[in-house]
């Protein structure tokens, strides 16, 4: 089956209420297999555009920053960790990496050192012991999730007590506008045409591989549940928030 149809088979809109109906969980890993190959997250790290590098260079800074690595010994995870473009920036620490997709699973083993263990795994289910980890990496992935609050509540699970995890999420509200704004310049190809042969950006990624849109006060909210939320970074500027860097610690 193509990308395209799979993708429409397994996830289509309410267009009045505009929410996305959930995909089947049965069929959740290959649906996320197909939208990793369609858009490719690696890509955005070397996007030809400047200011889309620009986003994501500042993103992962500021994650590292919030991160306060300190010790060799520390067991730190990255879950959802794509092609290792967060890990390979993390210098200190046993470092471990899960993601359900096999295909990204393969770049980030060509990208990063023998010394990082990488799994194949689902964040709403992490095969690891309770307190298994002093610091968590969890960077543009809740947003695909059938569940969010199931993965924070595993991540709460593994962390060491005084342990500190580091989450983003984009800001769809804003980043559709901005689309919205440069379609109708007829700009929109200039920002977000890819190389490499990878389809369009959709105008809004809600319509694709998105599952949930909230807003910040919504993610605050949920990450309160298992959380105190210590930290929150507006990327790439403090007036342009396209997306949020959060520091939470395990309460």
């Amino acid at each position: 089956m193509r990308i395209a149809e799979l993708a429409w088979s397994i996830l289509f809109w309410n267009t009045e209420m505009r929410e996305p109906i959930r995909v089947k969980p049965e069929r959740f890993k290959e649906w996320n297999e197909a939208m990793v190959r369609k858009y490719d997250p690696d890509a955005f790290h070397h996007h030809p555009n400047p200011f889309v590098r620009l986003i994501e260079g500042k993103r992962v800074k500021s994650i590292l920053r919030l991160m306060d690595i300190r010790c060799e010994d520390d067991h730190i995870l990255e879950i959802g960790c794509g092609a290792g473009n967060v890990l390979e920036q993390v210098h200190r620490g046993n470092l471990w990496g899960i993601d359900i997709s096999a295909s990204i699973l393969g770049k980030a083993k060509q990208k990063l050192s023998k010394q990082v263990t990488l799994l194949q795994a689902d964040a709403q289910s992490l095969p690891f012991k309770d307190q298994a980890f002093k610091q968590l990496i969890c960077s543009e992935v809740l947003e695909h999730l059938l569940e969010p609050l199931a993965s924070l509540e595993e991540m709460a699970r593994v962390l060491n007590r005084g342990g500190v995890v580091v989450v983003s999420v984009p800001n769809e509200l804003w980043i559709n506008r901005i689309k919205r704004t440069l379609i109708r310049l007829r700009v929109f190809d200039l920002f977000f045409c890819r190389k490499g042969g990878y389809e369009r950006m959709p105008e809004n990624m809600e319509d694709e591989w998105h599952l949930h849109a909230y807003p910040i006060g919504e993610w605050l909210a949920l990450f309160s549940k298992s959380f105190r939320v210590s930290c929150v970074k507006r990327i790439p500027f403090f007036c342009l928030p396209l997306r949020y860097v959060i520091r939470l610690e395990r309460k």
